[in-house]
């Protein structure tokens, strides 16, 4: 992909790898399946980061667009490994795959986190009655706080599950529920970590949050506030972002790469620069402009995270 590197002594055995725009990988990085033969296929989606000494040993492996995976990562296994869009994944963390692991959209991992897809070691020949292999699922928006948490084979983590440090799951979550202890045990009733947010309320934090972000260009761009947003100026770029409550029609670049944030997005036909975020959907139209990275890259670690409407 476009502005994408691979560091130095990475070793990368596929029979299909593809990498997106404006990605990472770092140096000595292994990617194949177990026992040294070719891994079948290996897709890294747009502005996806892979830290250093991460080792990849599956026969498939498909990531999405801004995912972050830090150094010393391991994911092993003979089913494939799917990981969604914006996610988070710490260093020394254990993605196992010995059956299917689904990792959705918007998930975070912190730090040793370990998710299974098999329990086996004890010898069956001695009579163990400890033994399991099942496909694992993390559904969007969980997110594994603090670190040295441990998923069990066979559980569905459901959306917008909290799992609280230290904690082991051994049973599926219900969904925007709290989770801790071992075994893991639902206390939504003391920590409640979700509440509604309105779609007006939404567009103004993300008004708030384009303040933020101009903020921290402004020293590198000469910031314009027009009518319905702001103006960025550099030596050799500028782009603009607009505040419009409903995007319809026809919706021109004017020769600008052009961010637009709505309420909502209705039958529109874009310009070649014009990336629209919709916070009804939650849905952006990837164009791959330079505004459009840098603002997803400032959104994604706590403020806001869209998925690609594609």
């Amino acid at each position: 992909g476009f502005n994408s590197k691979i560091e130095e002594n990475c070793k990368i055995l596929a029979k299909e790898f593809s990498m997106g725009w404006n990605s990472h990988i770092e140096k000595e990085c292994n990617f194949m399946a177990i026992g040294d033969k070719p891994a079948e296929m290996i897709t890294i989606g747009d502005g996806t980061f892979i830290g250093f000494k991460a080792n990849v040993l599956i026969p498939v492996l498909k990531i999405g667009d801004y995912t972050t995976i830090h150094n010393h990562i391991l994911i092993n296994g003979y089913e494939p490994c799917i990981i969604g869009h914006n996610c988070y994944i710490g260093q020394y963390a254990v993605l196992n795959s010995t059956k299917k692991l689904t990792i959705g959209n918007n998930v975070g991992i912190a730090l040793f986190g370990q998710i299974w897809t098999h329990a086996a070691f004890g010898e069956l020949l001695e009579g163990c009655n400890i033994f399991k292999e099942a496909p694992t699922v993390v559904e969007d928006d969980v997110w594994l706080t603090g670190g040295h948490i441990a998923v069990s084979p066979g559980v569905t983590l459901g959306k917008k599950s909290v799992i609280l440090l230290g904690s082991i799951i051994t049973k599926d979550t219900i969904p925007g529920h709290c989770y801790g202890g071992i075994p893991a045990k639902d206390i939504t009733e003391k920590l409640k970590p979700y509440r509604e947010v309105t779609v007006d309320e939404k567009y103004n934090m993300m008004k708030k949050f384009v303040d933020e972000f101009v903020q921290n260009l402004s020293r590198d761009y000469d910031v314009k506030k027009i009518r319905e947003g702001y103006l960025l100026v550099a030596k050799k770029y500028k782009f603009r972002i607009l505040f419009l409550e409903e995007v319809k029609g026809k919706v021109a670049d004017q020769g600008l790469d052009t961010i637009i944030i709505t309420k909502h997005q209705g039958d529109v036909t874009l310009g070649d620069q014009v990336t629209v975020f919709d916070l009804q959907t939650k849905y952006y139209t990837k164009k791959r402009t330079d505004a459009e990275f840098m603002l997803i890259k400032f959104l994604k670690p706590y403020r806001a995270r869209f998925l690609p409407r594609d």
